[in-house]
């Protein structure tokens, strides 16, 4: 990620596939998360810094990344249609894991577009013509945002989720979904059990 490494930058973020050279004070002033983990005492050894910078073992791997180009470019999401619903979880999964709280309570309000909480706005969702030009992406993701919405504490998106995966097929309820992706998503049981 040639774009997230800063030379000026004071601590690398390194994955299993990826490294990145930010800023602490950027991240720690986006999250308290961050905040938190840079003011733990880390050991001054040879082995936890490259070139005056201190490495910080990550696990995030590629979703950092999209978290990462989001404080420093609030123009990497902008939480239009164009938006993949890839680039979408992975956004609400790191901003509630580093508690990005502004991120994460605009990429629900995103979501809640076409999953919302009242019956008015839900039938304006499910109209034809709004859902596909609000979300061509969302194609067959009603079992992901309903998994994403369990995962990540995003309760009010959980009722139009799963009443739109309860109109799904008893074989795509009971097997799964596969998106335009080719990946295949399934309800927990407990939905599961909700939608048949």
């Amino acid at each position: 990620h040639a774009n997230l490494w800063f030379e000026d930058g004071n601590i690398i973020l390194a994955t299993s596939f990826s490294v990145f050279r930010v800023h602490r004070g950027v991240l720690s002033i986006n999250s308290p998360v961050f905040a938190d983990t840079f003011s733990l005492p880390q050991p001054d050894t040879i082995e936890n810094t490259f070139e005056g910078a201190s490495v910080v073992d990550m696990c995030d791997d590629d979703e950092l990344a999209h978290l990462l180009h989001v404080i420093y470019d609030r123009r990497y999401y902008r939480g239009g249609s164009e938006t993949s619903f890839d680039k979408i979880s992975a956004l609400l999964r790191m901003s509630t894991k580093y508690q990005v709280d502004d991120l994460r309570n605009e990429i629900i309000s995103h979501l809640a577009l076409a999953y919302p909480s009242t019956l008015e706005k839900y039938m304006e969702a499910v109209d034809p013509k709004t859902q596909l030009s609000l979300f061509p992406s969302f194609t067959g993701q009603h079992f992901a945002v309903a998994g994403l919405a369990r995962e990540t504490n995003a309760n009010i998106l959980l009722p139009a989720a799963l009443w739109r995966s309860s109109c799904e097929s008893m074989d795509d309820i009971l097997n799964g979904i596969q998106d335009l992706s080719g990946s295949l998503h399934r309800l927990p049981e407990t939905d599961m059990r909700l939608c048949v």
